[in-house]
């Protein structure tokens, strides 16, 4: 994929006020952990996550993606009148129907002529969602788009919490529940645009996607439940994203050297770690935010870039890499010159 016209104008958050600690989570697990004779603080250790965040009681899924969506307006100046598409990205969502995405294009009061639609792909929705903005501006049929999402983990959180009380307790299920635990919430959004409209010219460049869908059940989740190998699941996500690296460098000819940010998803400290020793990208041009926010699935990449663009930690110039990756096991790579 590569991309001649698209730019990112620009991107807005929101990041939940009300936290919930670790700690929290292992506090409600105590007899579990008696019995079993866990360690308490080993879920901690084990991610290197601190804190989650929730959505206040009554804030919607639609609610946060409306809120970033409303953010990204605002720090562009675009008129909602100029939104030709909208994407929700979430894995989340506020009903099966209608498109939680449809629900957002009301809540943002956005044309009637808008398309809007839902892409769903666990954690590699945002990105998806992102080439098939671009994909769009790139053939003429929009010059502005919007993709927008909001994770909000505290239902299937609290089920699994209940799940585990009141049946008996083994490492077996401590272990392939543990992921729930490592979960937040928080929400994002990105408008791209022609060059030819853009006041950036922050150029999206291209990417590259690979998968391996032999391993689709590492990683399983229904709202209320989320069963993860996560062993597995690190060993063949990292050789996922070690070949969409390898075949990104290739069809973009970029070098290692030439990568001044990288943003990642993130679903813990080890998993970090692991992917970047496997990249042969150093820590200091990576952003983690896993360890205050958790793993913000579908935001976690994107939201990272907005971050450390609030943040000054990426410059004009720079040339970043937005990583994504997802349960299936899915990878993108997306080049951007800031």
């Amino acid at each position: 994929m590569r991309y001649d016209n698209v730019c990112i104008e620009g991107m807005g958050y929101v990041i939940p006020e009300h936290i919930v600690s670790t700690a929290w989570f292992e506090e409600q697990l105590e007899p579990i952990y008696q019995t079993l004779r866990a360690p308490k603080g080993f879920i901690e250790r084990l991610t290197g996550i601190k804190e989650h965040r929730w959505w206040d009681e009554g804030v919607s899924v639609s609610d946060g993606s409306a809120m970033a969506g409303e953010k990204a307006l605002e720090s562009t100046g675009i008129a909602r009148s100029e939104i030709q598409c909208l994407i929700n990205a979430s894995v989340c969502r506020d009903y099966i129907e209608p498109a939680t995405a449809s629900i957002v294009h009301h809540k943002l009061g956005l044309q009637p002529e808008a398309m809007s639609f839902d892409v769903v792909n666990a954690c590699l929705g945002f990105l998806n969602g992102m080439v098939l903005i671009a994909n769009m501006i790139e053939l003429g049929q929009i010059d502005t788009g919007m993709v927008v999402a909001a994770e909000a983990p505290r239902e299937g959180q609290l089920a699994t919490i209940d799940y585990m009380l009141n049946n008996p307790p083994n490492r077996e299920t401590l272990r392939d529940n543990l992921a729930s635990f490592t979960l937040g919430a928080a929400s994002v959004a990105v408008i791209l645009r022609h060059k030819s409209k853009s006041k950036t010219g922050k150029r999206l460049l291209g990417g590259e996607f690979y998968s391996n869908t032999d391993h689709c059940e590492l990683c399983v989740a229904q709202r209320t439940w989320m069963r993860t190998k996560s062993t597995e699941l690190l060993e063949e996500g990292t050789k996922v994203v070690t070949a969409v690296w390898e075949k990104y460098k290739r069809s973009m000819a970029w070098t290692n050297d030439m990568v001044d940010r990288l943003f990642t998803h993130q679903v813990s400290e080890p998993q970090r770690q692991v992917a970047l020793r496997a990249l042969e990208l150093s820590p200091e041009i990576d952003y983690p935010t896993l360890h205050y926010l958790g793993n913000t699935a579908s935001v976690a990449a994107p939201i990272s870039l907005a971050i450390g663009a609030a943040d000054g930690f990426v410059q004009a110039g720079d040339r970043i890499v937005l990583f994504g990756v997802g349960s299936g096991i899915s990878s993108i790579v997306l080049g951007i010159q800031w």
